[in-house]
């Protein structure tokens, strides 16, 4: 669920074998399939979500399409994040906090929302342990509980942002690209292999479950890094959403498919970002789905509390609430963050290190 802006210039890539490049940074404009694949993500699982509502069961397993959502959801997320924190030198202060004021004042309204609800019509809509489980970041490894239960998918994004960019700043671009790859058929593997146990769906447990989409995502991003291969990649991308789509298809019906899922995603967004003019970006560029794609946050927080009311007047009253939280709180907050980060961005140009923007070990890479 993050901004679909990446920048990517021939210093950066020449700089690659020794620090995060520290020059000028080529500025692109915003790719609007990205956007789109988040609109995309979005529909999933609403599709999914409000046949349960309304029905109280799945059309069929096919139809079961939120888990798959989601995981269009984290590999982008690997994919932008991983984008950004390599366009130069890693700032932590500005990246957590445009990270704090881009996803918190939102997600914590809405659970200010579940508490005072709760408290005028004495309904247990959420308890005191999954607001502390969400607030956090570990809402993951607790069970069903209240209506609060897709920050799940919140709190392992958030661990993500805690872990990756240090670990990338430790270990540099080309080690952190085999890590992201042997990490994430690991998670897989092992999802795969202890599938009777935990099943097609399982919104809670251990974060590694499901830090394969997130690794893979991250992998993308990181070859697409590395000059030569990303001019590899320009000649075949065009090819490649074809099969892709029909590999995510296959794992959507079959519910049993990790690994080739998650790397039928990340070519799939591979493609469109080398090719934004091509068809597969086109298909998913319109200005319907990427508006979508913009609010697609507040649509997930507030998605989680009128779906799961199985009444009809619920799903009316759920966009009218999520477009508040974007436009009154998400947009401005983010904003706001990009604000106060603006000076330290302004005067990282000037100088070759700060406090706060680190660059990896010589030799790192």
């Amino acid at each position: 669920m993050q901004s679909a802006e990446i920048r990517y210039s021939s210093e950066q890539h020449a700089s690659e074998s020794a620090h995060f490049p520290t020059g000028r940074v080529a500025e692109m404009n915003r790719i609007a399939a990205l956007d789109g694949w988040r609109g995309v993500a979005i529909a999933l699982v609403l599709f999914d979500h409000i046949q349960d509502s309304i029905l109280w069961r799945h059309f069929s397993d096919a139809t079961s399409t939120g888990y798959h959502g989601v995981a269009l959801f984290f590999v982008l997320s690997g994919f932008l994040i991983t984008s950004k924190l390599i366009e130069g030198p890693i700032n932590f202060r500005r990246f957590y906090l445009r990270r704090f004021f881009r996803l918190m004042p939102a997600a914590w309204t809405y659970l200010a929302f579940l508490v005072v609800l709760g408290a005028i019509t004495r309904m247990p809509f959420t308890s005191l342990k999954e607001v502390i489980s969400c607030v956090f970041c570990f809402r993951n490894f607790l069970g069903k509980m209240g209506f609060a239960g897709h920050f799940w998918s919140l709190s392992i994004e958030e661990q993500f942002y805690l872990v990756w960019p240090l670990l990338l700043f430790l270990a540099g671009v080309a080690r952190s690209r085999w890590i992201a790859l042997v990490g994430g058929i690991a998670c897989a593997v092992f999802r795969y292999i202890e599938w009777s146990r935990y099943g097609p769906h399982f919104p809670t447990g251990p974060s590694f479950l499901h830090a394969d989409w997130l690794l893979i995502g991250c992998f993308g991003a990181l070859l697409l890094h590395d000059q030569r291969m990303r001019t590899s990649l320009t000649r075949i991308a065009k090819y490649l959403p074809i099969p892709a789509l029909g590999i995510f298809l296959l794992c959507m019906t079959t519910q049993s498919k990790p690994l080739a899922e998650s790397f039928s995603l990340i070519a799939l967004l591979i493609a469109t970002t080398l090719h934004p003019n091509g068809l597969c970006a086109r298909a998913v560029s319109g200005s319907a789905i990427t508006w979508l794609g913009r609010i697609s946050y507040s649509v997930y927080l507030w998605q989680g509390f009128f779906v799961g009311q199985h009444q009809l007047w619920a799903l009316f009253a759920m966009p009218a609430f999520a477009l508040a939280s974007y436009y009154i709180i998400e947009r401005p907050c983010t904003r706001f963050g990009h604000r106060i980060t603006r000076d330290t961005t302004s005067a990282e140009r000037g100088s070759d290190s700060t406090a706060s923007s680190l660059q990896p070990q010589v030799g790192s890479n």
